[in-house]
């Protein structure tokens, strides 16, 4: 993943590739943890490592590769059924092209094919207009009595099961990993 700052371009370099960026000439910040490359460097040298576009041409805006579903319980607002419900969580990534650390997304809108398979297994976290909509956002629903959980509550309310994450007690939170690097598009959340 690349981003700019200043005059970097941030570079999106999977650990195993790391010495092929460094010997075209990237360098490594220490700080936030990335390869970037300095003004007066070709792109073309690094175009493997910056954003590129799938699909309809759609450029998501989160990409990380050391992503997570994380799962609690919680009585739905309607029919008071213990449920599951899901949130993306990344120990880090990129947001619009910044590096960013311990964060979770909500009012997700697109996502790549690769994380909606590995999602498969949460047929409960669906497009609001339900599984085949183009619209809306993907959202938890109560197998049950199929209400809407409120995706953005969920991440960003005190007392929340995704409001922090890194602080929640013990069991509360179940973090399964994701596969590679994913990349959708939505609304991050970080405790500050």
């Amino acid at each position: 993943m690349a981003g700019t700052n200043v005059d970097r371009t941030y570079l999106y370099v999977p650990p195993e590739e790391k010495r092929e960026v460094e010997a075209l000439g990237a360098h490594w910040d220490d700080n936030s943890k990335c390869w970037y490359t300095g003004p007066g460097e070709d792109p073309e040298r690094f175009s493997q490592w910056l954003p590129h576009k799938e699909g309809n041409d759609e450029e998501f805006t989160i990409i990380s590769e050391q992503a997570y579903v994380a799962s609690a319980s919680v009585s739905c607002w309607k029919c008071h059924s213990n449920i599951e419900v899901i949130c993306i969580y990344c120990e880090s990534g990129f947001v619009v092209d910044e590096p960013l650390t311990q964060f979770t997304v909500s009012g997700i809108w697109a996502m790549d094919g690769a994380l909606t398979r590995q999602l498969e297994p949460w047929p409960s976290f669906r497009k609001e207009g339900g599984p085949d909509s183009e619209d809306g956002e993907f959202a938890n629903h109560c197998p049950h009595c199929s209400a809407l959980q409120e995706d953005f509550l969920l991440n960003s309310e005190p007392g929340q099961p995704f409001f922090s994450i890194a602080r929640a007690a013990p069991g509360t939170i179940t973090l399964q990993p994701l596969i590679g690097r994913i990349q959708l598009s939505g609304d991050e959340s970080f405790e500050v």
